[in-house]
């Protein structure tokens, strides 16, 4: 493990100077610089193909886990490496989707949620020359990848694995937000914001809260 760790903080090293030499290169010369001479086309030296090493299996394993739904084990591997999060952005996406299941309940009691249009969601008969064109039924398709896919137009995807989220824990009052949410979101720290909904949606919650101390600190 400590060799995958030492070729991600050499990935994000490279990142850093790449960034700034195109910074560099973006800058103008500077007025009292001499004219450089023009060099020699230089060689190019043959790159070497890289030598193959084998994937990180715990990184698989915990992205596994998340999969279906298996937090414990999932955590007890990333509080021994924290680090898999940012080298495996994957991770993140899987412990969002089950944070996104935790505060489902909760938020749909807090706020009335206006119910969807299905339609929005179907595509539409279109016109030909014979006529009204029926639309093609999606067509249910198990799929090994997690979070799901969204729909095509002619198939539905579907995880493998139903039942992932009966292992999730599930927040129904704020005090589980404290509990149960924020010790799972600091094992993803700022990759939360690979999902802008569910920020919304815990900053709604976390103000709607905040406005239940309020009022009963005016009360006393």
């Amino acid at each position: 493990m400590e060799s995958y760790r030492q070729d991600y903080q050499a990935q994000v090293q490279e990142r850093i100077a790449e960034a700034k030499m195109s910074q560099l290169a973006m800058a103008g010369p500077l007025e009292s610089a001499t004219p450089a001479k023009p060099r020699a086309d230089a060689v190019e030296e043959a790159k070497k193909p890289s030598a193959f090493k084998e994937p990180n299996q715990k990184a698989g394993l915990v992205a596994s886990l998340l999969a279906v739904g298996a937090l414990r084990p999932a955590i007890a591997i990333m509080s021994k490496f924290p680090w898999l999060v940012d080298a495996h952005t994957e991770i993140a996406d899987l412990m969002l989707r089950n944070i996104r299941h935790s505060i489902a309940p909760l938020y749909d009691s807090t706020f009335v949620l206006k119910e969807r249009n299905p339609s929005f969601t179907r595509p539409r008969a279109r016109f030909g020359p014979s006529g009204v064109i029926s639309v093609p039924t999606r067509k249910p398709q198990l799929t090994l990848i997690a979070p799901t896919p969204p729909s095509t137009a002619s198939t539905d995807f579907i995880f493998f694995f139903p039942d992932w989220p009966e292992r999730v824990p599930v927040a129904t009052t704020f005090d589980d937000l404290v509990d149960v949410i924020e010790p799972i979101m600091s094992f993803i720290g700022p990759h939360i914001s690979r999902d802008p909904l569910f920020v919304s949606k815990v900053t709604r919650l976390g103000r709607s809260q905040l406005m239940t101390t309020v009022r009963d600190s005016i009360r006393c």
